[in-house]
């Protein structure tokens, strides 16, 4: 019998999220389910640009520190512009 533990998962997947950008369009807070959390401080930033020569891959990262001292990273899409959360 099987139970589907043998079964191929994705891990940490990404959550679209709404991000409050600051004047100098920097993430300043986020809307989560416990409602706006602001950004304490922002630890580290990179950028990913990736498979250019089959679907673009653009994305900005934001590892961040939340005003309850959670860290998430958050990534904007700079394709669509959409944002993201999850787990560093």
């Amino acid at each position: 019998m099987r139970n589907g533990g043998d079964r191929l998962r994705a891990l940490n997947v990404p959550k679209q999220v709404e991000v409050e950008l600051d004047a100098n369009r920097q993430p300043a807070a986020v809307k989560t389910l416990d409602g706006v959390r602001t950004i304490e401080c922002v630890n580290e930033t990179w950028r990913l640009d990736d498979e250019w020569w089959r679907q673009p891959i653009s994305r900005c990262y934001y590892e961040v520190v939340l005003d309850k001292g959670r860290h998430v990273v958050l990534f904007e899409d700079l394709v669509t512009g959409e944002w993201f959360v999850q787990k560093p």
